[in-house]
């Protein structure tokens, strides 16, 4: 087997509670309300030797969102997750990357960086 052909990525995974809307907003699902938020992270490695850690990678993720729940306002899941792209990206950089923004599990975002060397 060629190991060139083979694409490796390493992936984490952490919840979050994030309240968003306006509680001021007339319609229901614009009104303040909570989700439980799934974050998934995927980073290309080169090799199989634990070239980013698992461990490392998960507490770098999980300190960007520390204690449990947050408050977004009327962000997107989509600005969430490009807010968080860009500081993986500064910390792990010329990496591709795949991020997955789940509320409770069901709808979501995915957005998908490109900046491998």
């Amino acid at each position: 087997m060629e190991q060139s052909k083979i694409n490796r990525w390493v992936e984490v995974s952490f919840q979050r509670d994030l309240v968003h809307g306006d509680k001021n907003v007339e319609v229901p699902f614009g009104q303040r309300h909570r989700h439980r938020v799934t974050f998934s992270v995927r980073v290309n490695v080169h090799h199989a030797d634990r070239e980013i850690e698992y461990f490392a990678l998960r507490k770098f993720c999980m300190q960007l969102w520390p204690g449990d729940t947050h408050q977004v306002g009327d962000a997107s899941l989509e600005t969430i997750a490009e807010d968080m792209l860009r500081k993986l990206v500064s910390e792990y950089p010329g990496r591709n990357w795949e991020l997955r923004v789940l509320e409770d599990a069901e709808n979501g975002a995915v957005i998908q960086y490109a900046d491998s060397a």
